[in-house]
This record gives C-alpha cells, sequence and structure tokens, in this order.
C-alpha cells in the first residue's frame, strides 16, 4: 500500500481525534484508529478504568494489541464490523475504513459487556487471560457500562459513516483547491501543503456547520444515539422519525410512490405530531396489507396531513384522525378521517385552500396534478364522513392496477 492510503493524507487527524472523542462522549464507548499497519494514528478516547489497569498488567497490554490485531485483519478481509469478545471477556469491534475499494485503517473500540450476553454468542478473539486474578480488575470489570447488542452495532455504524463522510468531504474540498499558475513542482507541493493545511484549519470549526443531507443525517442519529443513552426514548424516537420524513421527502425528482411509503410517513409525520400534543392528538393507520404495493404520487399525503392537522383550531380540542381503505371498483378510495366536529366539508375545503395557498397551491391544483400524473380516474376530494361520525373525509382515489 503506497504512502497516498495513508489516513492523515485522506482526513485531518485534529478532525479524527475530535469525531472520536464527541463520539466517544455520546456513546458511552471507548475508540482509536489505527492504520492499515495497526498503529495507533489518534489518542485514545473514553478508555475504561478497566482497561487501563489491565495495561499496567505483565503480557496484558500484549494481548490487547493481539485483538486489535485480528480483530483490524477479520473487518478488513470482510469489509464489515466484526464485534468480537477480547481477552479480558469485554465486546469489543473493528470497524474497517475502505476507500477506493482499499482498506486504509480501522476503527477500534467497545470495553463494554453486554446487557442480552445469555442471547448473543460472541467469538472470543484470542483465549482469555488471568487478569482476574487481580482484586483491582475484578471491581473495576463489575462497573464496565452494559450495552444491548443492537444499540452497539447502531454506534459502531454511526461511527464509520460519519468518519467515511468526513474523509470524502476532506478530499473533496483538496481537489477543489486552485492552484498558483506557473509554479514547478516544488512549489507546487508547497503551495498545497500550506493551503490544506488551512483547509484542516477550517475543518474543526466548519464540520459540524455543514448543511449537506449526509452530515444532517450523522448528526440526526448522534442525537438518537445520545438520548437513547440518557433514557430520552421519546426524545430518540422523535429524532429517529424525523430523520426518516426528509430522507424521504429530499429526493425531489421523485413523482411516483407507494402506498406503502406514503403511508409510512404520514405515520412518522403523525408520531411526530402526537409528541407535541399528548393525549390530545390520537391516530390510526389501518390499510391492509395487499394495496401497500398501489403507486400513488410522491408526497401526495404531505399537504393532506398538514390539511388536516391545521383544522384543528383550538389547543384543548380532541384531536382524532384516522386513515384507512377499501375498494370500489376498479379503484382504491383512501381516507383521511377528522373528527372536528364544528367545521363542515365546504368550511373544510376553503380553510384547505387558504393554507396550501402559503406555497401558491390549492386543492384543485393538487386534483389537476394527481390526474395529470396517474390519470383522469384518479381523484381527491373533501366529503362527509359515511360512517355517521361528526367531521369530514379527505378521500384519495387511486387505481387498483396503473400501467
Amino acid at each position: 500500500m503506497g504512502e497516498s492510503r495513508k489516513i492523515s493524507d485522506q482526513i485531518s487527524i485534529e478532525l479524527l481525534q475530535s469525531i472520536q472523542d464527541n463520539c466517544s462522549k455520546a456513546m458511552g464507548l471507548a475508540f482509536v484508529t489505527v492504520d492499515y499497519k495497526g498503529r495507533p494514528v489518534t489518542k485514545y478516547s473514553g478508555f475504561t478504568p478497566h482497561c487501563k489497569l489491565g495495561r499496567e498488567l505483565q503480557g496484558f497490554s500484549e494481548m490487547c494489541e493481539q485483538c486489535d490485531a485480528h480483530g483490524g485483519l477479520h473487518s478488513a478481509i470482510t469489509g464489515q464490523p466484526y464485534i468480537y469478545r477480547c481477552h479480558a471477556d469485554l465486546v469489543d469491534f473493528a470497524v474497517p475504513l475502505i476507500l477506493d475499494d482499499s482498506y486504509i485503517g480501522s476503527v477500534m473500540g467497545g470495553q463494554v459487556r453486554l446487557a442480552d450476553a445469555e442471547e448473543r454468542e460472541l467469538e472470543h478473539i484470542i483465549p482469555q487471560g488471568n487478569w482476574r486474578r487481580s482484586e483491582a480488575m475484578e471491581a473495576a470489570y463489575g462497573q464496565v457500562k452494559e450495552l444491548t447488542y443492537d444499540k452497539l452495532l447502531a454506534s459502531v455504524k454511526v461511527v464509520r459513516d460519519m468518519i467515511l463522510y468526513a474523509i470524502q468531504d476532506y478530499r473533496g474540498q483538496r481537489a477543489r483547491l486552485p492552484l498558483p499558475e506557473g509554479q514547478g513542482p516544488a512549489e507546487e507541493q508547497a503551495a498545497r501543503s500550506e493551503q490544506e493545511r488551512n483547509v484542516r484549519r477550517q475543518e474543526r470549526a466548519a464540520l459540524w456547520q455543514h448543511e449537506g443531507p449526509d452530515q444532517f443525517f450523522f448528526v440526526m442519529n448522534l442525537i438518537t444515539q445520545l438520548a437513547y443513552q440518557e433514557g430520552a426514548d421519546r426524545t430518540g424516537a422523535v429524532a429517529l422519525d424525523f430523520s426518516d420524513i426528509i430522507r424521504y421527502t429530499s429526493d425531489s425528482e421523485r413523482k411516483l410512490s407507494t402506498l406503502r411509503e406514503e403511508l409510512n410517513y404520514a405515520e412518522a409525520f403523525l408520531r411526530i405530531q402526537k409528541a407535541w400534543w399528548g393525549e390530545t392528538l390520537n391516530y390510526s393507520v389501518s390499510v391492509p396489507k395487499q394495496y401497500w404495493g398501489i403507486s400513488c404520487p410522491f408526497l401526495i399525503f404531505r399537504p393532506i396531513v398538514d390539511v388536516v392537522l391545521q383544522s384543528f383550531t383550538s389547543e384543548e380540542e380532541q384531536r382524532r384522525i384516522g386513515i384507512f381503505a377499501e375498494e370500489n371498483g376498479k379503484d382504491l378510495l383512501v381516507s383521511v378521517l377528522a373528527n372536528s366536529e364544528n367545521t363542515t366539508p365546504e368550511e373544510m375545503e376553503n380553510r384547505a385552500d387558504e393554507y396550501l395557498a402559503r406555497e401558491n397551491n390549492s386543492l384543485r391544483d393538487l386534483n389537476r396534478s394527481l390526474k395529470r400524473v396517474m390519470g383522469k380516474r384518479c381523484d381527491l376530494s373533501i366529503c362527509r364522513r359515511n360512517d355517521g361520525q361528526t367531521g369530514y373525509a379527505i378521500r384519495l382515489k387511486l387505481p387498483l392496477k396503473w400501467r
């Protein structure tokens, strides 16, 4: 492997150290990044007292190095994160850093115990040592953090994606660096080195201000991880739903979707609203699985759900929203029902047009777009509920078979 594959040529080590330190604090995991020869290129982040004590024992540190070497090699061969038990019976991982099909190093870490150890059979990468003879080590082992396997795996993937994205972003910035004209090779190299140093200084401040969608998802994943670490499960769930919504709505070139994808979007949006409104909002989605694959316009449910939520005017009002579907000949009628007791369908149509006008739109515009994309049989309308309850229904008519 040539010198061009050194990690320091692919990313600022200071930036890498910062990502590693922050992930350690947020996730409660230990980290160190090594190059393709297994040599550390960062300082250790978040090492446990158990492992610090162990490295003072004769032979312990050497066994740690053997575990790192075997774990890194295994991850390099498979190209996938490798989670295993080390010689001290802790759970560690190796995350390969692969760039342009070349292995440039690994992120090593872990130093946790599994909360669901009985359900997971993880390989001991090398035989266990005799560290348990030390009372201090045994006591420190009992204080090691416990984590479920699923949360550990999620953390490993987030760290890998963050570092690889940072590397790609760094390379992109280097590729865009202009070189002064008329310089020889030595002068060009000196100028580029100075420019690279400037980029590295800027990266430390600019990384978390980067507005690219990938960076957004990494930050949202970190928020989710931190929320779960602190026991804020509702906060973590909202962060996941919001991330899914942004990921789904960011495909501006898409025109068609499936009913399942649209319903997933609607449910994620309603879950976020439920977190805000609490017990004053209840919703249900009951569309049989056999209809999930039906085609429908991309983001058709976004204005529908928005309009329904805007129809509730009182903070104390009990909001009840239901989404269900039924066949009608060759068509599927998908209805979004709302209980808004003081709103007639006619009033609701006016309110909907007032709300949609903020985006230079109206229900009629949406209906025309629906027909243009999927045919004249399709229809979007507001009508009275046919289940005998007060309120209204926004009804979407889609063909059961399209093209």
